[in-house]
């Protein structure tokens, strides 16, 4: 069965709100909080009813290039990726971030396969 590149998140944590369909282009991050996961978007935060970051990411490395696994904690979709600050091992997802832009963090011992993860995608024309 193929992937169409779309999730189906809860807009709360239990389900309550129901769920949303949101692309793949749309997900900035997946991250581990307070024993969920929870995805990024621009404008908003959605759980994923996932509880193993390890197993979505099993999952997505076979269906989506664009995501790598950064650290502990996050998951990134790379083509999203506008500003990756090498001193902090922060990433950031617009061109000018500032005190309250999203952003994540980069293993140190990751961030050369990102940065070569990054221009591969951009070489592909999926960045």
């Amino acid at each position: 069965m193929d992937w169409d590149g779309n999730f189906s998140l809860m807009v709360d944590s239990e389900g309550q709100a129901g769920f949303r369909t949101i692309h793949a282009d749309d997900i900035l991050f997946f991250c581990v909080q307070q024993n969920q996961i929870i995805a990024h978007t621009l404008e908003e935060e959605l759980f994923t009813g996932w509880y193993s970051l390890d197993r979505l990411w099993q999952a997505l490395k076979l269906s989506d290039p664009r995501f790598y696994r950064t650290d502990r904690v996050y998951i990134v979709n790379l083509s999203k990726i506008k500003k990756l600050d090498r001193e902090w091992g922060k990433i950031y997802f617009t061109e000018d971030p500032g005190p309250t832009s999203k952003h994540c963090y980069v293993a140190r011992l990751k961030l050369s396969e990102v940065q070569s993860r990054i221009t591969s995608l951009a070489a592909e024309g999926l960045s």
